[in-house]
């Protein structure tokens, strides 16, 4: 929680613009930078959607700051991902299909390789449907094609999407290719309700979040923009966490050696 992608933003926003932090605060959170097509973006721990884009429910995110270009970038990656897997998109923490003696789902976080600091993020394929709808605030189009997809498995319940759909092969019934995780998460419905509510009514949470005097006093730190040279971040993957996607993709590393005598 010490990353700027991370729900540690709107905490640091907010204590920020109270006064009971320093201005510095914000620009000690961490900016670990992945390449994406010829664009950076912000890495989180996990990779996961929550992460990037539970902040902007209430937080603006103008149009060229690093914030912005991230959410829209990292959404890009994980369609790519999915596709590359043949499942539909959106991965995020939540409840996967395994449980405890009293028959209680189990929960984690979950990610795109590449995307998190965290290591072995390649070994699930858990897809949250509450991901793909906090994308609509960016990507509405994309979004409902995608949930379209996940009904069409058996992702919508009674009272909504279910929390999860669980791809990975050693807990998947045999016979199918997937399990769908039946449970209901309250803060991911709220979080779903608020994304629907902005993708639809153009950002009216965000527009109150920011008409309070006080958190318009702040505002400026959201402008920060994307740069222009990318010094990326590189995760290394302990050999028995990789899985087979990884190992295929992942380029050797090497080194370049300037002084043969010293080397």
């Amino acid at each position: 929680y010490d990353l700027l992608a991370s729900e540690a933003r709107l905490t640091s926003l907010f204590a920020i613009a109270k006064g009971d932090l320093p201005t510095e605060h914000w620009f000690r959170l961490g900016r670990p930078i992945v390449e994406i097509g010829f664009q950076g973006a912000l890495m989180s721990w996990s990779g996961s959607m929550f992460e990037y884009l539970m902040p902007p429910l209430v937080m603006k995110e103008p149009q060229g700051s690093i914030l912005n270009q991230t959410s829209k970038l990292i959404i890009k990656r994980q369609i790519q991902y999915a596709r590359s897997k043949n499942v539909p998109w959106g991965i995020s923490e939540a409840a996967y299909n395994a449980r405890d003696r009293e028959l209680t789902y189990q929960y984690t976080n979950f990610g795109v390789p590449g995307l998190g600091l965290k290591r072995g993020l390649g070994q699930n394929t858990v897809i949250a449907p509450y991901a793909t709808i906090l994308a609509a605030q960016f990507s509405p189009r994309e979004a409902v094609q995608n949930l379209q997809r996940l009904r069409s498995i058996g992702a919508l319940g009674r009272h909504g999407f279910y929390d999860a759909v669980d791809f990975t092969p050693q807990r998947v019934p045999e016979g199918t290719d997937h399990a769908v995780v039946q449970n209901y998460m309250a803060h991911h419905s709220g979080m779903s309700i608020a994304a629907v509510a902005d993708a639809i009514f153009e950002g009216r949470l965000r527009e109150r979040f920011h008409s309070d005097p006080v958190i318009e006093s702040a505002e400026l730190l959201l402008q920060e923009k994307a740069p222009r040279d990318i010094p990326t971040a590189t995760v290394r993957t302990e050999a028995d966490e990789r899985s087979k996607d990884e190992t295929e993709t992942e380029s050797p590393d090497s080194r370049v050696i300037l002084d043969p005598i010293k080397a």
